[in-house]
């Protein structure tokens, strides 16, 4: 038994998605279930007796020796462990569940946030709170617009897909424009979208955190977009300049945002973004996933299985995370 391998799960995986877990480990695998914080003693100890890791235990523990040779995420985002102080430990596999397991939910989630907006809902929802009957204005038609898509990944991909049946051109960002994508009508690299912001009736953020995206939608950039335009930001919080973003929204330039990631996270109470009513924010929930959806849940357990099929076989892994 001293050779069988030790699972330890920190994620609320239901018990079927536990008994699939085990059925892939195998049946000489020992796999274990916490609820413990990710930073606490209690998880220093479990990760000392512990050989692959399916969660996102805190990186200074990871960092403290443990005999971990495999984390296997249920993000998609891995700042955790690749843009943090502590490096990830040389020698442990990472992986996530990156272009698989949330663009289903986030992509609703956009398709949402875009039509509210073109529909005045959230106007109208201030004003049943004051009881009040009155019309807002004018409607924004999405049939025969373009949407900006930056990020032509499992997200990008899906939300192109859902909008089509508006009748959009959707343009996609990506590193490789030669090859095409399913959805979209054309693809543009990062430095050639910004000459698509002052075309684009909606502009959607799919992006990872990476020293690309950091920043770049600023406010000489916010003010190129189309007069009247929707943003929606589910990639990285830090992509938009939030101040800039509040001054332009306050001046009139769009018609609205919606953010679901920010910079930094939370808001600070006193941000103006927060009274803005042309700007709608949520906290960091259009991929839910444990207790939110069941189709994320499944697709996070399926790669779960999937990889530690692999891994007891001595197979590559898929979702690997370079961390160097």
């Amino acid at each position: 038994m001293s050779n069988a391998l030790r699972i330890l799960v920190t994620v609320p995986f239901k018990e079927h998605h536990l008994q699939r877990l085990r059925q892939a480990a195998g049946p000489d695998a020992v796999l274990r279930q916490t609820d413990v914080p990710a930073d606490s003693a209690q998880m220093r100890e479990l990760l000392r007796e512990t050989d692959v890791v399916i969660g996102e235990p805190a990186p200074a523990l990871l960092a403290e020796g443990a005999p971990v040779r495999w984390v296997q995420m249920t993000w998609a985002g891995t700042d955790l462990y690749t843009r943090g102080e502590i490096p990830f430990p040389e020698g442990v596999i990472l992986t996530n569940v990156a272009g698989t397991a949330y663009g289903h939910i986030i992509s609703q989630y956009v398709v949402g946030q875009v039509l509210a907006i073109a529909q005045n809902l959230p106007a109208y929802v201030r004003l049943q709170e004051q009881r009040l009957w009155q019309g807002v204005g004018a409607v924004m038609s999405l049939e025969g617009t373009q949407v900006l898509i930056l990020g032509a990944g499992d997200i990008g991909t899906c939300t192109a897909r859902r909008l089509q049946g508006f009748g959009v051109r959707c343009v996609g960002v990506c590193r490789n424009t030669a090859t095409p994508r399913p959805h979209f009508d054309e693809l543009v690299t990062l430095d050639e979208a910004e000459g698509c912001l002052g075309s684009s009736q909606v502009v959607v953020n799919c992006l990872p955190n990476v020293d690309d995206t950091a920043g770049w939608l600023d406010e000489r950039r916010l003010r190129a977009m189309m007069p009247g335009s929707i943003l929606v930001n589910v990639g990285r919080g830090n992509f938009v300049d939030c101040d800039a973003l509040a001054r332009v929204l306050r001046d009139g330039h769009l018609r609205g945002a919606a953010l679901d990631v920010t910079e930094p996270e939370p808001l600070p109470t006193s941000h103006p973004l927060w009274s803005e009513p042309r700007c709608v924010i949520t906290p960091h929930q259009a991929g839910g996933a444990f207790g939110k959806s069941d189709g994320t849940e499944e697709r996070i357990c399926e790669v779960c299985c999937q990889n530690l099929r692999r891994f007891v076989a001595g197979e590559p892994l898929t979702h690997v995370v370079n961390t160097r």
